[in-house]
């Protein structure tokens, strides 16, 4: 008996030059796709060396790294509007071009609302090859096109390279400079360039033509506008007092004005870039609502957590970068578990959101109880690995939940309107939360504390007050962890008692589907009008 042709090469990927080998060809789009998702604006692993050469405060990285995610998100429904405008290798050729720009703009930003808007550009370029590369090889992945197969296989590819670069970034920022993981970034993209280049045909198109007139580009830059105003707020909230600071009233002002300005030109707009009935699924919602959710306990790691190895625990620079190796293996593992879950064991989504949270939860769980001057940094390794399966998980199966319960009308809107609670603004919003919660209780263990320290006088004064500084951290360290165990909690039975719609016999849309739809989204009997 003879064996079936691969699934990765039945496709056969019509871009390539005859002479590219069949089998090749699959791979080398593969590591395009991972190559994109390495470049990026800033890499938060070399933020303290970002912030002392270039005269910033870690806000201004840190926001840079919001606009970033920003960028790639509001990008969502204008794919198809670059995949049909472009050839093939064009679209490649424009977004790592775009990326190289960015990587050699970004170290040399002198200003940081330049730095933002190089980020801004850097997410959507980043996106756009990403999209140019899963696009072209989803028949290789799914001849059926089949969603529960292809998104695992995408955000395994997403949250993996984000572990990567941060471990690219830490070793290259230790051993060099930090401004080499750029030089890093732009021969990565100069690689994609060559290949595509000598490799694919300058002809051919992986969809009809459809120009871009019609796009609502004003909507574009207002959305726009309105996420990074919104992240601003978010992430420079604690670093300006909240509003008991001119600096976010006038933001909050600003806000409120390009956000209504936003609505108002959706409304009216005949074809707008965001459409308000895009946001009035009850998936949308429920999806939302569970995205925020997760967003707060993750923010733990970004948050709490490095503040208990470095002031706490003590941990070196490289115990702390090994970190990312469990989370690697966690996502990995949570890929495959997403996969069986979705195609082979036909899950709830009920059951599959409750697992999400029941891992994130558990990695917190762990946490508040590791939490000692002497514990092993190897003992989070199990709660860093269901960590990173949880986050691996949540990610596919929330948009996996949108694209099998949204008509393709809205398909990408919504994709892009989830975004807005995991890239962003509620990314910015989750850190903001868990920054005020333990600034609160940290200053309240000081003050319970500080008290009893004026019966201490002389030479013991100075390690009663490093010991107690340490207690109150833990204390405070602690207590977070407890109230989002609480929350995540919460959330579960949330979950458990919540109604999920069902999934809807769909799969991935053929090119020739979508562009027909936009030529005529509103299935007029003259396309023109």
């Amino acid at each position: 008996m003879g064996h079936g042709p691969s699934p990765f090469i039945n496709n056969r990927l019509l871009m390539y030059k005859p002479w590219v080998p069949r089998r090749l060809r699959f791979w080398l789009i593969v590591m395009f796709a991972f190559l994109y998702q390495l470049s990026g604006g800033v890499y938060l692993a070399a933020l303290s060396q970002m912030v002392g050469k270039l005269s910033f405060i870690s806000e201004d990285v840190t926001m840079a790294s919001y606009c970033s995610l920003i960028g790639l998100n509001m990008i969502f429904p204008m794919l198809f509007r670059w995949k049909f405008y472009f050839y093939s290798r064009q679209m490649w050729f424009v977004s790592s071009i775009g990326s190289i720009i960015c990587a050699v703009a970004a170290p040399y930003s002198s200003m940081p609302w330049v730095l933002w808007l190089v980020c801004l550009f850097s997410g959507y370029f980043k996106m756009m090859g990403m999209f140019a590369c899963m696009s072209t090889i989803q028949l290789n992945i799914t001849p059926t096109r089949n969603y529960g197969v292809f998104f695992p296989v995408v955000y395994v590819l997403v949250c993996g390279a984000i572990q990567v670069s941060g471990l690219m970034t830490a070793y290259i920022s230790y051993d060099y400079n930090w401004k080499f993981v750029y030089l890093v970034i732009i021969g990565l993209m100069l690689i994609i360039d060559l290949i595509v280049y000598f490799m694919m045909n300058h002809d051919h198109r992986g969809a009809p033509f459809i120009p871009l007139k019609g796009v609502d580009w004003m909507g574009h830059i207002l959305w726009v506008a309105t996420c990074c105003i919104a992240a601003w707020i978010f992430n420079f909230g604690e670093h300006y007092d909240w509003w008991d600071s001119r600096e976010i009233w006038n933001a909050t002002w600003i806000f409120i004005a390009v956000f209504v300005l936003t609505l108002i030109e959706s409304h009216y707009k005949r074809d707008p870039f965001l459409s308000l009935k895009a946001f009035c699924y009850p998936t949308t919602w429920r999806i939302t609502f569970v995205l925020l959710g997760i967003a707060v306990l993750q923010a733990s790691s970004h948050v709490l957590q490095p503040v208990f190895m470095n002031t706490i625990a003590g941990y070196d620079y490289f115990t702390i970068v090994n970190f990312n190796y469990p989370e690697i293996y966690g996502i990995i593992m949570g890929a495959v578990l997403t996969y069986f879950a979705l195609v082979r064991w036909k899950w709830r989504m009920k059951t599959f959101f409750f697992t999400c949270f029941l891992l994130t939860t558990f990695y917190i769980l762990a946490s508040y109880f590791l939490i000692d001057p002497s514990t092993e940094a190897w003992l989070f390794y199990v709660p860093l690995f269901a960590f990173g399966a949880g986050e691996v998980m949540m990610e596919a199966g929330a948009t996996y939940m949108v694209c099998r319960n949204i008509p393709f009308q809205h398909m990408f809107m919504n994709i892009a309107i989830i975004g807005f609670a995991r890239c962003g603004i509620g990314t910015a919003a989750a850190g903001a939360i868990i920054e005020r919660l333990f600034a609160w209780t940290m200053s309240k263990n000081v003050m319970l504390t500080s008290s009893e320290l004026d019966n201490f006088s002389g030479e013991g004064i100075s390690w009663f007050e490093e010991f107690f500084t340490q207690q109150n951290i833990i204390l405070a360290v602690k207590e977070c962890f407890g109230y989002l165990i609480l929350l995540g909690i919460f959330m579960m039975l949330i979950i458990l008692f919540a109604r999920f719609s069902p999934s809807m016999n769909r799969i991935l849309p053929k090119m020739s589907a979508a562009a027909s739809w936009i030529r005529n989204p509103h299935e007029t009997s003259d396309p023109t009008l």
